[in-house]
């Protein structure tokens, strides 16, 4: 039996189980760096069901976990995708031929910016002074703790430690995302990126919270 054919039969047992057990979600493609769940981004709307990451539903998804198991047709989705239901959003983060389909719970909308120092020109076009962009914006991610902690860089005897945490987002923006990135969540909160990974399985950031 052809691999196309066995595809097509397991995304249809997904979304009998979707039919059955899921609710109705919009799905959003992002079409550029900025704002991925605006209106004009949703291109689908579909059954979808969520489980644990070993396929249970019998038994709720426990504190710190990120990933679940999506249960939907994916014929028309891609890795990158979102999905959106009520308000819990997810985005594809594997989506392999013949394997589970793995998404990723969102907890956080993450705007990521850079400083950019101006180059030296000519006395009247030159600054003197840093300025920021803005890398990508209003992106939802997971963003989870970690269980390690920071030393404050006064490295005072009265300093308290400063959190570590991991931030989880597709990397479908096609933007390279590196250390000293600015990382702001919607409820201004800021972090700084200390180390920056991509896989297919999109962007894991680890950033360090910023106190003023």
């Amino acid at each position: 039996m052809e691999v196309e054919h066995l595809q097509d039969r397991l995304y249809w047992g997904l979304n009998r189980v979707a039919r059955m057990l899921g609710r109705t979600t919009d799905a959003y493609r992002a079409n550029g760096t900025t704002h991925p769940l605006e209106g004009s981004n949703r291109f689908l709307k579909l059954p979808a069901a969520f489980s644990r990451s070993d396929g249970n539903f019998a038994q709720a998804v426990g504190y710190g976990v990120a990933v679940w198991r999506g249960h939907f047709d994916a014929s028309y989705t891609r890795v990158g995708d979102y999905l959106v239901q009520d308000r819990d959003i997810w985005f594809i983060a594997a989506q392999q031929s013949l394997a589970p389909i793995l998404c990723v719970k969102t907890n956080r909308i993450l705007t990521i910016s850079r400083q950019v120092v101006p180059s030296t020109g000519p006395t009247s076009n030159f600054t003197g002074a840093s300025s920021t962009q803005e890398v990508i914006t209003r992106w939802p991610a997971s963003l989870l703790g970690t269980s390690t902690e920071g030393r404050s860089p006064t490295r005072l005897p009265g300093d308290t430690t400063v959190p570590n945490l991991i931030a989880l987002l597709p990397s479908t923006h096609e933007q390279l995302l590196q250390p000293t990135d600015i990382v702001t969540d919607e409820r201004g909160t800021t972090g700084m990126v200390i180390a920056a990974e991509q896989s297919d399985l999109g962007w894991r950031l680890n950033i360090r919270h910023v106190t003023t």
